[in-house]
């Protein structure tokens, strides 16, 4: 349970137990060059790990890795894949695909250009036209745009 480095790299492993998952402490799993030809669903209950790596061995595709939510490397070169799984921002990949996958999350997102404050009224003559006279305090810092509306004697509040 408290093995926490665990390599298996060309071995002629077409499955793994069931039971593999059971190894808690385990942070880097290397699966290189065996016969995988599906991605092991045992590796989906092993949240914990950081690295694994599935190198040479003969998966055509991957499921959501988001299960994975502590994993930070995952290397699957050298695979019949045709693009990177799904997985968390915060994974690095090695693989065919890889780089414009990483790209692509690293570009930042367009944002619209910001918006100019809009005015109640054109200018004070106007404020005091549509209000009933009066005139405004600003609150806050000086540069504000906050105005509080002062009432014309007489128009009750």
């Amino acid at each position: 349970v408290a093995l926490q480095s665990l390599q298996m790299g060309d071995n002629r492993l077409r499955a793994l137990p069931a039971d593999l998952p059971r190894m808690t402490g385990l942070r880097g799993l290397w699966l290189y060059g065996n016969r995988f030809e599906e991605f092991p669903p045992a590796l989906l209950r092993m949240g914990r790990l950081h690295i694994l790596d599935l190198d040479r061995n003969r998966l055509g595709g991957f499921p959501d890795l988001h299960p994975l939510r502590a994993l930070r490397v995952f290397s699957y070169d050298h695979n019949p894949v045709t693009g990177p799984p799904r997985v968390a921002d915060t994974v690095f990949l090695v693989g065919e695909g890889a780089v414009e996958r990483m790209a692509e999350r690293d570009e930042p997102i367009p944002r619209p250009p910001p918006r100019r404050p809009v005015p109640a009224f054109e200018d004070e003559e106007e404020e005091d036209l549509l209000i009933g006279g009066g005139g405004s305090r600003v609150l806050g810092p000086s540069g504000s745009n906050l105005r509080a509306l002062e009432a014309a004697p007489g128009l009750g509040t």
